[in-house]
Parts: C-alpha cells; sequence; structure tokens
C-alpha cells in the first residue's frame, strides 16, 4: 500500500495532513488486480483503482468516483486546473504573476481566500494589491471588486475564530459545488448567500 500523501498536492504524513482513500470505478485490469490480490497469498500492492487524497482535494475526487481512477485524474488535471494571479496596485508597471498552481476547484478558491483575506483589514481597507483565480478556460476569472462588502463580511467573521481556515475551506467548497453546476454565477451566488447567513452574526 502506498503511504498516505495526497496524490494531488505535498499534504500527507510529512505535513501532518490526514488523507482519505478513495475507490474509482474498477477497469478490467483493476478486476484482475483484486482477484489476483484474494487468490494469492502474500499478494502486495496498491490497489489500481484507489489513491489517496487530502481533504480538499477528496472532495473534488468523490465528484468522480464513477469514473476510474486514471480518467478521473486526466479530468481533474484537464477541466479544474487554476492559477492564483497577483496583481501589484502600487507599480502599475509590475506585471500579474503566478502565485500558485494547482487542479480541483476547491483546492483554487480556498488559496484565493487565504490570500485576499490576509490583505484585507477588518474595516475593508485593503493593501494596494489584489488577487484573480483564473481557470481552465482562458476567459473564467474570479475575482472581486476592491469595494467588495461580501470580502469585509468574510474577514470580519474570520477574524475571531480558533479555526478560520475551516471556515474558509467550507465557502470554498460550496463556491466548486457551484462552479461545476452553475459556473462562475454560481460561485457567486453562494458567496453572497453565505454573506447573507452571516451578516445578522456580525458585531
Amino acid at each position: 500500500m502506498m503511504p498516505p500523501n495526497c496524490c494531488l498536492c505535498d499534504k500527507g504524513i510529512e505535513s501532518g495532513d490526514t488523507c482519505e482513500l478513495i475507490s474509482f470505478a474498477k477497469t478490467e485490469s483493476d478486476r484482475e488486480w483484486h482477484v489476483q490480490a484474494t487468490l494469492g497469498e502474500g499478494f502486495t500492492g496498491h490497489p489500481p483503482d484507489c489513491d489517496w487524497f487530502c481533504d480538499i482535494h477528496a472532495h473534488a475526487a468523490k465528484h468522480l468516483v464513477h469514473y476510474d481512477r486514471s480518467a478521473a485524474l486526466l479530468y481533474l488535471q484537464q477541466n479544474e486546473w487554476w492559477h492564483l494571479i497577483y496583481i501589484d496596485l502600487f507599480d502599475r508597471d509590475t506585471p500579474p504573476s503566478v502565485q500558485k498552481s494547482g487542479v480541483g476547484f476547491e483546492s483554487g478558491f480556498v488559496e484565493f481566500w487565504d490570500k485576499i483575506l490576509s490583505t484585507t483589514e477588518p474595516d475593508g481597507r485593503r493593501y494596494p494589491s489584489d488577487y484573480r483565480l483564473s481557470f481552465s478556460s482562458a476567459d473564467l476569472n474570479y475575482s472581486l471588486p476592491r469595494d467588495c462588502t461580501e470580502l469585509t463580511t468574510i474577514k470580519q467573521h474570520t477574524l475571531n475564530l480558533d479555526d478560520a481556515m475551516n471556515s474558509i475551506t467550507e465557502l470554498a467548497k460550496g463556491q466548486a459545488e457551484q462552479m461545476r453546476t452553475n459556473g462562475l454565477s454560481g460561485a457567486a451566488k453562494h458567496l453572497t448567500q453565505q454573506c447573507v447567513q452571516l451578516s445578522p452574526n456580525q458585531k
């Protein structure tokens, strides 16, 4: 059995993150492997229809368990890759730069929120920088306006949480779900809905 390290990122044993083993649809050769594993004494190895995923990538992988393992990973790599773009607003001559890249809508939204919240004050003031999440299709870009009240709401909500990253992750998962079914408009609508739920709790 392969060590429990995410097959899509660097999370796992060394980072102290728990990974989940997810099974996909079996191909004919996968079924033959399982037959041999059942019959053969001392038969060892990693099931070819399974792989390890960290929490955030497991959420993406579970949408694809009807594919075989290779097809599921290929789908994510081709259809759900993203780049987190940093934009320096202080020096307009500095071109936008890729800060991080990955696959799986969830992980992209987590990175986006983690970075943009770190450059936002609780009262909504923002540093002279910005971030944009670019997806596999060149015309799909997620960003927030400079005067975004929803960003302020999320910042204030996570400010005093012991586990702010967990709250960000749940928001990212919800936006990823909507991204798959309704595109960017769905991701934006999910943010609005979350902020409506949070607003009564704001001090």
